[in-house]
């Protein structure tokens, strides 16, 4: 199964739409997650059937800012689990494999200020431990100076992003007792 993952910094314009319908002919994904559509959910559900994905959510955006789409095509069993301005939540049953999985699309506030609330609602997400969790999604954060074009970056807030995956790591590690890992020792294998 393939996945995609863009911001699209707006699908307001025809030749922007000719860019997404391109670029999933090209990639050909089972399931994709655009983030800043700038979109109305009516409208861009309009162009997510128009791109070949007749089922799917879609996030109105506030004003022109925003908007989410999570799109999957018909062979795709997904069931919908939450959503907000800030994420889709959805869980994929893998026919081929014989398994569940859960996958979230997340847009981290542009924000600054915001951006705490943003990881506490990623947090709060973080409760189904038996399933495999795959988060994809623009986090609005970067973990390398390099990432960055044309501005000084602090090195501090790398390493807070950086520290936030790693809780929120540790915690599905660690701090469920539900998965059967609490109280091993580091050095101790394990299969997810």
């Amino acid at each position: 199964m393939k996945l995609l993952s863009w911001n699209v910094r707006g699908l307001g314009k025809p030749r922007t739409v000719g860019r997404l319908n391109q670029k999933l002919r090209e990639e050909n994904p089972s399931i994709f997650f655009l983030v800043e559509t700038k979109l109305s959910a009516a409208r861009m559900e309009k162009v997510r059937k128009k791109c070949g994905f007749p089922n799917g959510i879609d996030v109105d955006a506030v004003g022109r800012r925003g908007g989410l789409s999570l799109g999957w095509k018909s062979s795709c069993v997904v069931s919908l689990r939450s959503y907000s301005d800030r994420h889709i939540d959805i869980i994929i049953e893998d026919d081929s494999e014989g398994l569940q999985w859960r996958c979230t699309g997340f847009y981290g506030a542009p924000e600054v200020h915001r951006r705490q609330e943003a990881w506490d609602l990623l947090r709060s997400l973080d409760n189904c431990p038996e399933i495999p969790w795959l988060v994809i999604g623009d986090f609005n954060e970067i973990l390398l100076s390099s990432e960055k074009r044309g501005v000084c970056y602090a090195a501090k807030d790398k390493w807070i992003f950086s520290g936030r995956c790693w809780t929120i790591v540790l915690w599905t590690i660690l701090g469920s007792s539900a998965n059967g890992l609490r109280g091993r020792k580091g050095n101790e294998r394990f299969q997810t």
